[in-house]
């Protein structure tokens, strides 16, 4: 990858952290600390903030899930983290885990560490043990890490199932979670990939792992226990409370519903657990959704 397609994946944390301040501006999510991030947010669509909110409740659903199962020492690892805020929400709800881990492009950490620095409200939250590393790209306290590397999708299919091979080979217990396109080849993931290009992003690990299916094979054939899929017209129509569609319907109107059924379809959340014992395999089962009965397909659609 050279420089320019760096910078080009690099400004992808941009367009994340401006979505989910709209997000939160909106009402859809709750999140103390994006503001610090976006000074001036601008309004997204109702499309994007409907997205916005399905992916941050289902990866916060799995990641809350992982951390309240068992009595056991947890430990969070964020790929391609950005200005993602959890870390801070989840020590300032009192989350259970025994470290986090952040890490993403040196630039994009430095900025990090300066925003974060420059907060109390944020700074505190790491209480006194926080210092930091590698000429203020890095920031360590006894139970965070913000460090610098890059996300999966970005990468050559090589390096990024090198990754997922280790990890389900040298972890006796670990939960993996992926947000990530799938569909390239269909007219819609046509277009996405060359919207992308246009930017100068290249999202190398699509054609590897187009499907639902393949993003499970991902990890069943490098060392995984288990492993599930769904794309975010699943999760948000199956797996999200009911009642919360009914809230977010009535903050906005959505009227874009066959680009918005399109679009959740090239997404997904995919989840993969190692358990080398029976215990932790048990523990691991409950780290998916809840199963909502189906609802009319206008209550699905929640316009």
């Amino acid at each position: 990858m050279d420089s320019e397609q760096e910078e080009a994946v690099r400004s992808t944390n941009d367009d994340a952290v401006i979505s989910k301040a709209s997000a939160v501006q909106a009402d859809y999510i709750s999140d103390n600390f994006v503001k610090y991030f976006v000074k001036r947010p601008p309004r997204r669509p109702p499309i994007i903030n409907r997205g916005t909110y399905v992916r941050t409740t289902g990866l916060d659903t799995l990641i809350t899930k992982f951390l309240e199962t068992g009595n056991v020492k947890k430990q969070v690892v964020s790929l391609g983290a950005g200005s993602d805020t959890r870390y801070f929400s989840y020590k300032e709800r009192s989350r259970p885990f025994h470290k986090y881990f952040e890490i993403d492009y040196p630039e994009i950490t430095s900025r990090k560490v300066a925003i974060i620095r420059r907060h109390k409200q944020m700074y505190t939250l790491l209480g006194e043990s926080a210092r930091l590393g590698m000429s203020g790209m890095e920031l360590y306290a006894d139970d965070y890490c913000l460090i610098a590397e890059c996300v999966l999708i970005y990468m050559e299919p090589e390096d990024s199932d090198k990754i997922v091979r280790w990890v389900g080979e040298n972890m006796s217990a670990a939960v993996f979670v992926v947000y990530e396109q799938i569909l390239p080849g269909d007219a819609f993931g046509s277009v996405m990939l060359q919207n992308l290009r246009m930017r100068n992003i290249e999202l190398r690990g699509i054609c590897a792992y187009p499907s639902l299916e393949s993003q499970k094979e991902r990890f069943l054939k490098r060392g995984w226990t288990h492993a599930e899929a769904i794309d975010i017209n699943e999760l948000h129509d199956s797996h999200i409370d009911p009642h919360e569609l009914e809230r977010i319907s009535k903050l906005e109107l959505l009227d874009e519903i066959e680009e918005w059924r399109l679009l959740s379809a090239h997404y997904c959340i995919a989840w993969a657990y190692v358990a080398k014992n029976e215990s932790i395999r048990e523990m691991f089962e409950q780290v998916t959704f809840v199963d909502y009965s189906p609802i009319s397909s206008t209550r699905r659609i929640a316009t």
